[in-house]
């Protein structure tokens, strides 16, 4: 194996002479109990610096791992043996010095193994050459600087492989930390997108059952009538006693007849947005509507008008009840439509879901009177009254058979009152020619005459 160091050379070179003086002096096989002191103590001394070089070459200098270990790192060993040592420095001269001190050792005891002279007598005065000695202590001192350099080094590396593991593991726990912040942001992201597609999938199933159980939707007829509304009108209706009893008493009827024109359909469109406005944010509150007309008389029959109610109230809750799942399972997949009393059945249980429930329906002297669809309608409403309490409100012509329907409940005529004429007339003179608008009297006129003209009749463009 290659030496990365440059130093091995004389570190092998010392330990051959000291293995090759020891051979010298065992072959000759004197019994080394009768040596001299200072021959013993000599050999045991470069016994002890050949053990410890060998050890610095074979662990160290020999040991691409404690090379690899100090790559990029400072070492004290390091630089007086690695590659990039100063050419001259104490370790190698001492080597240098050592060596030409024992080839001469070694010289000296072959020459003097060659003469007469018996016993150990002969070599004594070899072992006694004061730079000999010198140059092994020196060495030896040197190996023990060296072996210090050594335990620093051993304790600057063990500091800094520390060091490099809490920072790793610190840099391993914060990459844990952020990977564990990714995959949750990952996983909410798609628990998020789940969550919506669920959402839409559940709303698009709920709307599916609600179209199911009628395509009607009142909603548009209720924004155009609302938007015809001169602002301040119908407040008289809101404000009456009547009103009033009705809305704060419960399993209350307000019917309110009016002769055509008075304005009936406006009015019922000011009171479902009263109470949608009352109540926007009470989901215990129920609302539903209708709108009779006499040109949808086909399309609203008793059980028509029923569906359009148990619609609009199962639209507003937060999910569809068990009774409509319940219903729609049923007739699914048979493709069939539920009957009159399924459907009646299905509202008062949605109904009684709620803590009030108001339904509120415009024109019943329009809805279709053949096979007693307006009495069976009827009928059903005032049952599901009595059963869960719901309040009615009801607007009609003066028709004798619905009020006798109605009898014994609140009662208010619609009339359309001097104050809603005033108001509608206030905000449509701007409309007149510019030489009428121009005359105050003359508005006044116009406004007196128009008043006197309608008896009672709403005025709507």
């Amino acid at each position: 194996m290659a030496d990365p160091f440059g130093t091995g050379a004389g570190i092998v070179g010392v330990i051959g002479l000291a293995i090759q003086i020891t051979q010298v002096m065992v072959q000759f096989e004197m019994d080394w109990k009768d040596a001299p002191e200072a021959v013993k103590a000599f050999m045991a001394e470069l016994r002890t610096l050949k053990i410890v070089l060998s050890e610095t070459n074979a662990n160290i200098l020999l040991n691409t791992d404690f090379a690899e270990a100090f790559q990029n790192r400072p070492s004290v060993l390091l630089s007086q043996l690695g590659p990039n040592a100063p050419s001259t420095n104490g370790t190698k001269d001492m080597l240098e010095i050592c060596q030409k001190e024992l080839e001469t050792l070694l010289e000296v005891l072959r020459k003097r193994s060659q003469g007469q002279r018996l016993g150990w007598e002969r070599f004594k005065g070899a072992f006694l050459a004061k730079d000999t000695r010198e140059s092994v202590q020196n060495l030896s001192r040197q190996c023990q600087s060296l072996n210090s350099m050594l335990s620093i080094d051993a304790a600057v590396l063990g500091a800094t492989i520390y060091k490099e593991v809490r920072e790793g593991r610190k840099e391993q726990q914060e990459w844990r930390q952020a990977d564990t912040k990714i995959t949750s942001a990952i996983r909410d992201g798609v628990d998020q997108s789940n969550k919506r597609q669920e959402n839409q999938e559940r709303e698009q199933n709920r709307q599916a059952i609600l179209d199911w159980l009628t395509p009607t939707d009142y909603t548009p007829q209720q924004s155009d009538f609302i938007s015809r509304r001169q602002e301040g009108t119908g407040q008289w209706l809101l404000d009456c006693a009547e009103f009033q009893e009705w809305m704060h008493t419960d399993k209350r009827t307000l019917f309110c007849p009016g002769i055509p024109g008075a304005g009936k359909t406006i009015l019922t469109a000011i009171v479902v947005n009263d109470l949608a406005t009352r109540f926007t944010d009470n989901a215990t509150i129920g609302i539903a509507y209708i709108f009779c007309n006499f040109r949808r008389q086909g399309e609203q029959k008793a059980k028509d008008l029923l569906e359009s109610l148990l619609k609009q109230l199962a639209e507003g809750q937060s999910s569809l009840s068990e009774s409509v799942l319940s219903l729609y399972s049923k007739h699914k997949e048979k493709r069939t439509h539920p009957s009159l009393d399924e459907i009646s059945t299905t509202l008062r249980s949605v109904v009684a879901a709620f803590s009030r429930v108001f339904i509120v329906l415009d024109a019943i002297d329009e809805c279709q009177v053949s096979d007693g669809c307006r009495s069976r309608f009827l009928s059903e409403i005032f049952d599901l009254q009595d059963k869960t309490g719901a309040k009615l409100f009801a607007t009609s012509r003066p028709n004798l058979e619905i009020e006798k329907e109605f009898k014994g409940h609140l009662s208010r005529e619609i009339l359309a009152s001097d104050g809603d004429v005033q108001r509608y007339l206030d905000g449509h003179m701007s409309q007149l020619r510019k030489l009428v608008s121009s005359r105050p009297k003359l508005h006044e006129e116009i406004k007196d005459g128009i008043s006197r003209t309608v008896e009672g009749m709403y005025v709507s463009y």
